[in-house]
């Protein structure tokens, strides 16, 4: 070798060497000396697919758990599999909702309550939490918490912490402990994950961190996660499990079957928009007394009992849509000279506003959204330095599957539409808890009640969960959402209700600036007024005097969103016979809000005239 080295040196130019050398001097690390090549070689032989002979193989072909007696070290992939399964049998047990009830009336000292709480806390994403409880019940060393147990070796094999893995294993091996019993791998729906998070509230513990605690209630969950519907008594509606209409009672029909129709299943915001039309109520009874108004001719002149208008006036006054100037007194607030601000800039204002109370109240990013042309669109958000918004990594347009936003919109879309949504964006899989079938998504939809929150637990970003609530606005479709931390999912539940909350002043605004027809029907307004058994709200009376006035108004035809704005104006609802009249507005210092006088009982063409009568839509 030197010989060679020194001839380098004196030609200058290197000596070829042979492949042969090169291979000689070649050589590979041994990273896996410890590696049991027999075990690994034994554990492929089990995993073909020979005829199983014997009770024991012949247990194993039929229920396929993990026994982590000889499956040791565990595919992670496999363990997630049958963590779940494990989780849905506690869930599906014939005495879990007995367990759950010990559990809340003993304290959280009841070990089988704690195994089944922990259950539920993993298939609701909660696994943190899940672990906390399976922790504790395993570690009083009972053989009734060997589930627990088994839960944390398929849970660590899950996270890969084979170490942690064994120690259970070797701790079930001790208690003698073998997997059996049924084995079931369903999906678990979106809206029974929400149901389980309504039920759980997360307590800071000093020393062990963020702890989760059930409430009352929450067994009732359980009926939930069963495989197949409970029997139901003959008078209550059927599912649909078909796409063609089912014969039903005369009620309401569901979401799905209306969907099926091709008719919309309308968002109902009802109550929501029924408060929101009360709150404008007292607004045109402040609009009449600029100077103020006492609570108690406030509530004679709106036609509200005092226990309905107490809390509208505080969404009022938090609103500024009302001042409080004395004690007892009311009247008109700033933010009904915001909307009627020139520009067409006093709706965006207002509604930034209500956002960003909406935001402060929940703790969370809000956003408002609608469908529009087709796509799905965020319009307005709020957010701020500790409610940051979603990172939208994904098109909203392209993700409405998976995002909370997306599919409040899409359940108030009927089956057609939703079709060609899902034709022009395919459903994608952005995170491992994504739907990407058409047909889940669609059952997922029609599962959720008219006006109900729609939950994203994770399925549009693996860091984020989300809650949506539906917004009417007129035939659009329209939502308003958040979005929290995944660390943040035990706050969903309350939040959700602070946004369900906030949907009254959002509603109240398009009331006012008429993008929603300011009044009911007239059929169920009077039907509501039976139901609550309160005064039918009055209306101005259709008369030959009172249709020869509007003839002559409207003589001269109005064109332009613009040249209505200014001068008197008429507002048609084509979904009930009815026609709103906008006084124009007032010359004053200060711009104001004009409110319209409602004409129900309209006979049809009886506006129409051959001159030409221009009824602007809302």
């Amino acid at each position: 070798m030197r010989r060679h080295e020194r001839q380098e040196r004196q030609d200058g130019d290197p000596i070829p060497r042979s492949l042969a050398e090169f291979l000689a001097r070649a050589g590979v690390r041994d990273r896996y000396r410890h590696y049991d090549l027999g075990a690994a070689e034994a554990r492929l032989l089990r995993a073909t697919p020979h005829p199983p002979s014997g009770h024991r193989a012949r247990r194993r072909s039929v229920h396929g758990w993990s026994d982590p007696a000889r499956d040791c070290p565990l595919d992670a992939e496999r363990a997630r599999r049958d963590l779940k399964a494990v989780c849905l049998a506690s869930a599906c047990a014939p005495k879990a909702g007995a367990h759950l009830d010990s559990f809340l009336a003993d304290g959280h000292t009841d070990l089988a309550g704690a195994v089944v709480f922990g259950c539920l806390l993993h298939l609701a994403g909660l696994r943190e939490g899940a672990r906390f409880w399976w922790q504790f019940a395993a570690g009083s060393g009972s053989p009734r918490t060997s589930a627990a147990a088994y839960c944390l070796y398929l849970d660590h094999s899950r996270r890969g912490e084979h170490h942690d893995a064994r120690h259970w294993a070797r701790e079930l091996g001790r208690r003698g402990f073998r997997p059996g019993g049924r084995r079931d791998l369903r999906e678990v729906r979106l809206c029974t994950q929400a149901a389980v998070l309504r039920y759980v509230d997360q307590q800071e513990d000093p020393d062990l961190g963020p702890v989760p605690l059930p409430r009352p209630g929450l067994s009732g969950v359980l009926a939930a996660f069963l495989p197949h519907p409970v029997t139901v008594s003959a008078s209550a509606p059927r599912p649909v499990t078909s796409l063609r209409p089912v014969a039903a009672p005369p009620r309401p029909p569901a979401p799905a079957a209306a969907a099926n129709r091709g008719t919309a299943p309308r968002a109902e915001t009802g109550q929501a928009l029924t408060q929101a039309r009360r709150a404008l109520a007292v607004v045109r009874v402040l609009e009449r007394h600029p100077l103020g108004v006492r609570a108690a001719q406030l509530a004679r002149e709106s036609g509200l009992a005092e226990g309905e208008l107490r809390p509208l006036l505080a969404m009022l006054c938090e609103e500024e849509y009302a001042v409080r100037p004395a004690l007892g007194v009311y009247g008109r607030g700033p933010a009904l000279d915001r909307l009627a601000a020139p520009g067409g800039h006093g709706l965006a204002g207002q509604l930034q506003r209500t956002l960003a109370l909406a935001r402060d109240s929940a703790g969370a990013a809000v956003y408002l959204g609608r469908y529009a042309e087709g796509e799905v669109r965020i319009t307005q958000m709020a957010d701020g330095p500790a409610t940051p918004p979603v990172r939208e990594w994904v098109d909203f347009r392209a993700a409405a599957h998976a995002s909370a936003v997306g599919k409040c919109l899409l359940t108030q879309l009927d089956h057609d539409r939703r079709a060609d949504h899902v034709a022009r964006h395919r459903p994608a899989r952005l995170t491992p808890r994504t739907i990407t079938d058409s047909r889940v998504l669609f059952s997922a939809l029609d599962a959720v009640a008219p006006g109900a929150p729609v939950f994203d637990l994770r399925e549009y970003s693996p860091g984020v969960v989300c809650s949506a609530v539906p917004i009417a606005t007129g035939d659009a479709a329209g939502s308003l959402a958040l979005s929290l931390p995944a660390s943040h999912a035990h706050r969903l539940g309350a939040a959700t209700e602070t946004l369900r909350r906030k949907a009254v002043p959002v509603l109240l605004a398009l009331l006012l600036t008429g993008a929603i027809p300011p009044d009911a029907p007239a059929a169920a307004a009077e039907e509501e007024a039976i139901a609550v058994d309160r005064p039918r709200p009055m209306r101005a009376p259709v008369t030959p005097e009172t249709l020869r006035h509007l003839r002559q108004l409207f003589r001269t035809p109005v064109t332009g969103g613009s040249a209505a704005a200014d001068g008197p104006h008429l507002v048609s609802d084509t979904a009930a016979a009815a026609a709103y009249l906008f006084d124009p507005v007032p010359e004053t210092d200060r711009p104001r809000l004009s409110l319209p006088h409602t004409f129900t009982s309209l006979p049809p063409g009886s506006l129409t005239t051959p001159t030409g009568l221009v009824v602007l839509g809302p």
